[in-house]
C-alpha cells in the first residue's frame, strides 16, 4: 500500500478547489467539508443533511462525538455558504446523503471518492494523494495553526502523538517547543 502525504501548500488546496469545481460542486464540497472537518471517510460518504443542517437551517459547526471527546469543528463561512447552496440547488433534504452518486442517488463509493480526489490531483500533478489525504491535510493544517498534538491525536483517535505526528508527517526534530514564563 502507498503511503499519501498531507497537501500542505495552501495554494495546492486551492487548484484542487479550482479543479474539483470544475468538475461539479459535489465533488469541491466533498473535497472541502473533508478537509475542513476531518472527518472519517465512512462518516464522510454517509453525512446527511440533517447531519450538517441546524434547526434554524445555518450551518455553523460540525459536532464530533468519539474518542470520548466532545470537539466543535467550525466551518468557514464560505463553507457554510456553499453547503446550503448546494442543498437548495439539489433540492436536498434532511434524510438524503449530503453526497450522492450522480447516476443512482445513492451514497458515493469508496472507489468513486478515491476517484474523484485522485482524478484531480493527477491533473494537478500532484503524487501520493488519496483519499487519507483528506484527513492529514485537516490535521496537518490544525496542528500548523496551534491546535495541540494531543486534541488533534484524541480526535484522530491515535494512541500516542508519536503516532498522530508521524501520520501528519512532522518529524520530533521539526517540532520545537518553547515556553517562555515570567512569573
Amino acid at each position: 500500500m502507498n503511503q499519501v502525504d498531507p497537501i500542505r501548500d495552501l495554494e495546492e488546496i486551492k487548484e484542487m478547489y479550482k479543479v474539483l469545481q470544475s468538475k461539479s460542486q459535489r465533488d469541491y464540497l466533498l473535497f472541502k467539508f473533508a478537509i475542513h472537518t476531518g472527518v472519517k471517510l465512512n462518516e464522510l460518504l454517509n453525512l446527511t443533511v440533517a447531519d450538517v443542517i441546524a434547526s434554524d437551517q445555518l450551518i455553523k459547526s460540525f459536532w464530533v462525538e468519539e474518542h470520548a471527546t466532545n470537539i466543535n469543528i467550525v466551518i468557514p463561512e464560505d463553507l457554510q455558504q456553499d453547503l446550503t447552496e448546494f442543498i437548495a440547488t439539489e433540492q436536498l433534504v434532511t434524510s438524503d446523503l449530503l453526497f450522492q452518486s450522480n447516476r443512482t442517488h445513492k451514497g458515493l463509493s469508496r472507489q468513486q471518492a478515491y476517484r474523484i480526489i485522485h482524478a484531480a490531483a493527477e491533473e494537478l500533478g500532484m503524487v501520493h494523494i488519496g483519499l487519507t489525504t483528506l484527513r492529514k491535510t485537516f490535521a496537518y493544517h490544525a496542528y500548523q495553526s496551534g491546535i495541540s498534538i494531543s486534541i488533534i491525536q484524541k480526535y484522530l483517535g491515535h494512541q500516542t502523538t508519536y503516532e498522530t505526528m508521524k501520520f501528519i508527517g512532522i518529524s520530533r526534530n521539526a517540532s520545537k517547543t518553547t515556553i517562555a514564563l515570567n512569573l
